[in-house]
């Protein structure tokens, strides 16, 4: 027992020590060429073995009366055209082969010496073929069950689906331009828009809130998504892009006369003297669009600003300011800005409180203000006023403002001094509002803004695809739904309507179910998408994308996430389940590689056997010419004869345990309602993965006994006994 650990602590000594490495890689750049005419030599041998064995095959087939004629048509062709071929590519690649023995002889020799020792050769191939079945079943079963489920959790047409959303750590949203810009991306066939809200259901003088889910019926049908009763919305992903486009003027259900501009660029020559609107909190942009940076709040002051009108991006509502432009050489709407030198404030649950700068006093910034939160004063006709400078009789206005708000900001308790009201004197052609300041005192006035609700300018479609969870919410029949109404408010936040604060409410409107969906774990519907695009909701929630091909998914992704939104698909799920899988068949596969290697062991054991038994004859055959490589090449041709029918076995073993299993497992599955289940699935490239296998197995296997039958003396096997 202490020799024996001594030689194999001798032996781990040998292997960790570095110089042994050294001195293997010496021997394996040594014996390079060796080896690479080995692996041609198996190479070659694999290819004129697979011509033996198809000729084998097709003459069993052509005995058969069904196949006959086919398989010995083939046959003929196989031995005139085909063998020649492979025998012409043979002695191309191993020309010093010429002079020996034909190999296709030699693999026949060794199929008649397996023949001749039938029984033993067929439990031999039988042990092999069981051993290669249970890996083969194995697997197949994690194929099959990976398969299973991957085709319950995504169709292949939902792994040509992406869903885009704007990230949580980022200001960006989901407007028109972004939708457009996604849309030029190569390979997107389809964008399609989603926007999520609460509903506020009133039915029989209950009520209750629920999600809505507002989009097309193009999403319903990406999302595989079936009415369960009644049919789904009709408002496809067409009707929106029309609608969203300008088509006669119309600009979501708005009707509205678009003017040719340019992003940037003045609407009009000249300053104007603006203000703020009476107890209006304007926001202020660095850039004039809504994704610009947000860099304060103002209001309004004593005196007035000095302003210049200019074209910006779309905000809502669109009627008479939100979108009356159009940029046809950039493919954008645009709104209409106010670039002025403004006062800027910080605001916290309404309250205004001055921003202070470096040096002491409120801060004032050129940005940019929607229109609609305007009033044109005045417009100097003279030159004099700069954009950033106030005029000299508003220069006391704004002291006086900045030492009004500081004083806010100290006695929070305390309303500003002074509120000025406007009075509409003039309105121009393009409906801006020209106004004259009067002077009101102010304090205790609660200037907080009171969200009034949003009324429909236009009647929706109505149309509501309801779940069945919300018929059970709403204590409504499965057969009573179609045509039910009911009466719905939607909560519009801030994020879908910039112009809004905090939230608002629309007005009630009445929805009639069309159709039912199957889902009692949710409470939700469906509505065509216009029905709140018509109320001045500009951003999405939600972009679902269909590609042309599968295989970009992961170039689309990366360009969108490149732009700052965040992208989800199903193929996330299907890459976890296949990387658990994978897990799973290497932990199959080790157990049927022990069963692989018990049957290899009594394969191995069949050609020493036999190597004993004709030691006489490899005597003999050495005597009257036969080269030992021709020795070693038999003894090889029985050892692959071996391994790769007990291959084929296992396939065929394994595939019809598979079958039994998904046959046994399916007549439970159909009795429950749940239809056939195919347990098992055997690709391609398994198959020749393990038809490989199995000759390789043979090759190893037989390697030690061939090499034995090589170095035989030929009078030392004549006078074996």
């Amino acid at each position: 027992m202490r020799k024996m650990f001594l030689l194999t602590r001798k032996g781990i000594q040998r292997i960790i020590n570095p110089r042994n490495w050294l001195l293997a890689l010496k021997i394996l750049i040594h014996d390079f060429p060796k080896i690479i005419k080995w692996l041609l030599h198996f190479a070659v041998f694999f290819m004129i073995f697979i011509n033996f064995f198809m000729i084998v095959i097709l003459e069993i087939l052509s005995r058969l009366p069904v196949v006959k004629i086919i398989a010995s048509k083939i046959l003929a062709f196989w031995l005139g055209r085909i063998e020649g071929l492979i025998n012409a590519l043979a002695n191309r690649l191993e020309p010093d082969k010429k002079g020996e023995v034909n190999r296709t002889y030699l693999i026949y020799l060794a199929y008649e010496n397996l023949k001749g020792k039938a029984g033993r050769s067929l439990v031999t191939m039988l042990g092999m073929s069981v051993g290669v079945g249970i890996i083969v079943y194995l697997l197949s079963l994690g194929y099959g069950i990976e398969r299973l489920i991957v085709n319950q959790v995504a169709s292949l047409e939902e792994l040509k689906v992406v869903d885009v959303s704007a990230s949580e750590n980022t200001a960006l949203q989901i407007d028109q331009t972004t939708l457009k810009k996604i849309a030029k991306i190569k390979s997107i066939d389809k964008v399609i828009p989603l926007i999520s809200i609460v509903g506020r259901i009133n039915f029989n003088k209950a009520k209750t809130d629920v999600l809505v889910y507002a989009t097309t019926k193009d999403y319903l049908h990406e999302s595989r998504t079936n009415a369960l009763k009644g049919k789904m919305i009709g408002y496809t992903n067409e009707d929106y892009h029309s609608d969203s486009g300008r088509q006669g003027g119309k600009v979501a259900g708005v009707s509205t006369k678009l003017t040719d501009a340019k992003m940037g660029e003045k609407i009009s020559e000249g300053n104007w003297l603006v203000n703020i609107l009476p107890d209006k909190i304007a926001t202020v942009w660095s850039d004039c669009s809504i994704s610009g940076k947000l860099i304060g709040y103002t209001k309004r002051i004593e005196g007035e600003m000095v302003g210049q009108q200019v074209w910006g991006g779309t905000f809502a509502p669109f009627k008479d300011f939100g979108r009356v432009g159009y940029d046809s050489k950039k493919d954008i709407f645009l709104g209409t800005w106010v670039k002025a030198n403004v006062p800027l404030f910080d605001k916290v649950d309404d309250k205004m409180t001055p921003k202070i700068g470096d040096n002491g006093f409120q801060k004032w910034e050129v940005g940019c203000i929607q229109m609609k939160e305007m009033q044109i004063v005045e417009k100097k006709l003279g030159w004099g006023a700069v954009l950033g400078e106030s005029t000299s009789t508003s220069l006391s206005a704004i002291l006086a403002s900045t030492k009004s708000a500081t004083e806010e900001s100290a006695l929070s308790t305390q309303s500003a001094k002074f509120l000025y009201d406007a009075k509409v004197v003039s309105t121009d052609s393009a409906g801006v509002e020209f106004v004259t300041l009067e002077s009101s005192d102010s304090a205790g006035i609660n200037t907080k803004k009171i969200q009034s609700n949003i009324e429909f300018k236009k009647k929706g479609l109505g149309e509501a695809v309801v779940s069945t969870g919300l018929l059970k919410l709403l204590g409504i029949k499965l057969n009573d739904a179609i045509n039910t109404k009911f009466d719905v408010s939607f909560i519009i936040v801030k994020s879908l309507m910039p112009s809004i604060e905090g939230r608002a409410f629309t007005s009630q409107v009445k929805y009639q179910i069309i159709g039912v969906i199957d889902d009692n774990e949710r409470e939700y519907f469906y509505i065509p998408i216009n029905d709140l695009t018509q109320l001045g909701v500009v951003n999405l929630s939600q972009l679902k994308i269909t590609l042309k091909d599968k295989d970009q998914l992961p170039k689309v992704r990366a360009q969108i996430e490149t732009i700052g939104y965040k992208t989800s698909s199903v193929v996330d799920t299907v890459a976890q389940i296949e990387k658990l899988f994978a897990g799973i068949r290497v932990v199959l596969a080790v157990v049927g590689l022990i069963a692989l290697g018990v049957a290899s062991l009594g394969m191995f054991n069949t050609l020493t056997v036999s190597l004993l038994e004709r030691t006489r004859e490899i005597g003999g055959m050495k005597t009257i010419g036969m080269v030992s490589n021709e020795i070693l090449d038999l003894f090889l041709a029985e050892a692959m004869i071996m391994g790769f029918s007990g291959g084929i076995g296992g396939l065929t073993l394994g595939f019809l345990a598979g079958q039994v299993s998904s046959l046994l497992v399916s007549i439970i599955a159909v009795s429950q309602g749940l239809g056939y289940m195919q347990l098992t699935y055997i690709p391609i490239t398994f198959v020749i993965f393990i038809l490989f296998l199995s000759f390789g197995v043979g090759i190893v296997t037989g390697i030690y006994p061939a090499l034995r039958a090589k170095q035989i003396s030929a009078l030392n096997a004549l006078r074996y006994e």
